[in-house]
């Protein structure tokens, strides 16, 4: 009997967390990852309903709902929050020098000196790198989700391969930083990148657009004159008021986006796919639109400026 009532008690203190979860998908979750859902896939456990990116993270929840619901619990609520224990200098050499694992996850190194370090072996789960200084670090391959990096210094920084999944980017220090097939799912970024190099990466479900709630310090947008989109996936992303003035956007996934004002003077968007994208009031001149996929469904084309290339 003693038995059952723990197991019921158990039970309905994992249940408390459903609704919690904020449609990230619970098998995921309970693998250490942030995967965002419209919840259109989901299941109804003790009065709490579980959201799924697809069909085959249902079955596998449905194989064991308890522990896919412990498991996620556990990640979601240390890692899904703000509260990073604050670390010095010191302590972070020390780690990266003497600690194989480095879990760096859940920390604050804000303000610290990382720059030429080697980050590839560390997990940095909700990491703060608040104003840190990373010009020169390689964090290729590296586990960054929800990770924050506002007023960073990340020049000539790696990024190549990253998963940035739901990380916050506000206005930090770009320059010749590569994002370079990185995971940069739901993520949300502010700031002049310049020449960045994000081809093959996916920004799908994003938001770039214009903050603005912030306008009092002056515009603060996606900005990457001459950047490299080739074949990025920006899928369902904000790109409002987003500039890609000279950027290379060939073979881009740009469906189903905002580009609303965007700024697409001289950009090669030949083999884009811009199925149900709108562009209300961009800017589109000399813009090379050779071999776009899904013109005849853009969103606003007749309120577009400028003269494009191979557009029609």
């Amino acid at each position: 009997m003693k038995k059952i009532f723990l197991f019921i008690a158990l039970t309905l203190n994992f249940f408390v967390y459903g609704e919690e979860f904020n449609n990230f998908c619970a098998t995921s979750l309970s693998e250490g990852n942030f995967q965002a859902t419209d919840c259109s896939v989901s299941e109804v456990v003790g009065g709490k309903t579980y959201c799924f990116g697809n069909q085959s993270g249902k079955e596998i929840f449905l194989e064991n709902p308890q522990e896919v619901i412990q498991k996620a619990e556990v990640f979601f609520s240390t890692t899904f929050n703000d509260d990073r224990k604050k670390i010095t200098q010191e302590e972070v050499d020390d780690i990266l020098n003497n600690d194989p694992e480095c879990d760096l996850s859940n920390l604050d190194l804000g303000y610290l000196n990382l720059s030429q370090k080697d980050l590839t072996h560390c997990k940095m789960v909700n990491i703060s790198f608040f104003g840190a200084d990373l010009r020169g670090a390689n964090l290729s391959g590296a586990n960054l989700q929800r990770a924050y990096l506002n007023l960073a210094r990340l020049e000539e920084a790696n990024f190549n391969g990253a998963n940035l999944s739901m990380a916050t980017i506000f206005q930090p220090i770009f320059g010749n930083t590569s994002f370079r097939n990185a995971i940069l799912k739901g993520v949300r970024l502010i700031g002049t990148l310049g020449k960045v190099d994000m081809s093959g990466a996916d920004v799908s479900d994003a938001d770039l657009g214009l903050d603005v709630g912030n306008q009092p310090m002056g515009q603060m947008k996606f900005d990457s004159t001459g950047g490299n989109f080739e074949n990025t996936n920006f899928e369902n992303t904000n790109l409002n008021i987003a500039s890609f003035k000279f950027a290379n956007l060939k073979g881009a996934n740009l469906k189903n986006t905002n580009l609303n004002r965007a700024e697409l003077i001289q950009a090669d968007l030949t083999g884009a796919d811009l199925t149900g994208a709108d562009l209300n009031a961009a800017e589109i001149n000399n813009a090379n639109f050779k071999d776009v996929v899904g013109l005849d469904t853009v969103k606003n084309w007749n309120k577009t400026e400028g003269k494009c290339i191979n557009c029609r």
